[in-house]
């Protein structure tokens, strides 16, 4: 089994850093000022979007095992038949027009597979991710 990273962009770790700093802010008076019940539900949620954020940044990631490609990020994974992967498409940009993008990079690929589905994804080895995925299917049409 194979599992490749995703790349990480400076600008996505720029938007993290500054989403964690103002959820901590938010949350801080709570702890400063007792403004009531109310504000621990606030506390809660803050909490919760934190565990997310951290659990997508630490945990995206790509394998390659037993003919599928499984992807996951943070809480949310999903699986793929490599055989059914029709092309491979290099994409560069913030606007990437597939709905689901496990990535942490806005350079990486766009995969389609089946008949109209597709997915964006960001390994930080390409070329071998690649290559895996050719061994597998060699009729896949790289873009």
């Amino acid at each position: 089994m194979k599992v490749y990273k995703s790349k990480r962009s400076k600008r996505l770790n720029a938007i993290f850093i500054i989403t964690f700093s103002v959820i901590i802010a938010a949350t801080i008076p709570a702890f400063i000022n007792d403004i009531g019940s109310e504000f621990y539900i606030v506390i809660g949620i803050n909490l919760l979007s934190l565990l997310l954020l951290a659990s997508i940044a630490i945990k995206t990631q790509y394998k390659i095992k037993d003919k599928h490609l499984y992807w996951q990020s943070g809480p949310f994974n999903g699986k793929i038949d490599i055989k059914t992967i029709r092309k491979i498409e290099h994409h560069d940009g913030i606007f990437v027009p597939t709905i689901w993008k496990p990535a942490l990079s806005q350079i990486g690929l766009i995969i389609t597979y089946n008949k109209y589905d597709d997915i964006y994804i960001s390994p930080e080895k390409e070329a071998d991710f690649i290559e895996e995925l050719f061994k597998i299917n060699p009729n896949i049409e790289i873009l």
